[in-house]
C-alpha cells in the first residue's frame, strides 16, 4: 500500500499552498490537478489497485512539486520587478 508516498504527496501540496501556488494562474492549476490526482489515488487505493494509485500519487507529487516551483518563480519575477522600478525611480532622482 503507497500510503507513505500519498502522505509525502499532500504534505507537497501543502506546502506548495503555503508557497503561495494560489496566488499564480499556472500555479493554481497544477496544485488542482495534484489534489484531483490524491483524491484519485485514494479511491484507487480502496479498491485495492495500488499499482496504479502508486503511478497517480507520483503524476500528484509532481503536479505539487511544480507547482510550488511556479509560485517561487513567479514571486521572484515580482520581485525583480519592483526592484528595477525602485531603481528607475532612483536614477530620476538621481538625475534632478
Amino acid at each position: 500500500m503507497p500510503q507513505e508516498s500519498l502522505t509525502a504527496a499532500q504534505a507537497s501540496v501543502k506546502g506548495a499552498e503555503v508557497g503561495g501556488a494560489n496566488e499564480d494562474p499556472k500555479a493554481q492549476l497544477h496544485l488542482k490537478l495534484a489534489n484531483e490526482q490524491i483524491e484519485k489515488a485514494k479511491k484507487l487505493i480502496e479498491d485495492g489497485d495500488n499499482e496504479e494509485a502508486a503511478r497517480v500519487i507520483d503524476r500528484a507529487q509532481a503536479d505539487a512539486d511544480l507547482a510550488l516551483a511556479l509560485a517561487q518563480q513567479a514571486k521572484a519575477l515580482k520581485e525583480a520587478k519592483d526592484a528595477d522600478e525602485q531603481l528607475g525611480k532612483l536614477k530620476k532622482k538621481l538625475k534632478q
